[in-house]
């Protein structure tokens, strides 16, 4: 929706009808993400968004700057869970599957090598 725009549902026939949603953007910031990193606790997610500008391999350590972080109780992250399930089947229905890319995994150590080091 456009900065300014409530969203809203009219209720069909024999539907009772429910709050309304009214969203404000005013406050609102747009980032780019291209990590999450989930975490929890007993009581709430913790979803951690950052940038990596490199691909990560088995054998290079990864750092990536959180920008964002959101926590959510485990009700709230439900609803986001079923709701980017919903988004992303109906884009795979009209697009196509979304193909992940198979992460790489370095070998098994069986000891049979020596040590080795990064130079």
């Amino acid at each position: 929706m456009a900065d300014g725009q409530e969203a809203r549902s009219q209720p069909g026939a024999g539907e009772e009808r429910r709050g309304v949603l009214n969203l404000r953007y005013e406050r609102a910031q747009t980032n780019y993400a291209n990590v999450a990193v989930l975490t929890c606790t007993p009581e709430e997610v913790v979803l951690n968004f950052g940038i990596n500008v490199n691909p990560p391999t088995p054998r290079r350590e990864v750092n990536v700057e959180v920008t964002n972080r959101v926590v959510m109780s485990y009700p709230s992250a439900k609803r986001l869970a079923i709701t980017l399930s919903s988004i992303i089947q109906r884009y795979e229905a009209q697009h196509g599957v979304i193909q992940l890319p198979r992460p790489e995994v370095a070998p098994p150590d069986t000891g049979a090598r020596g040590r080795e080091t990064d130079a």
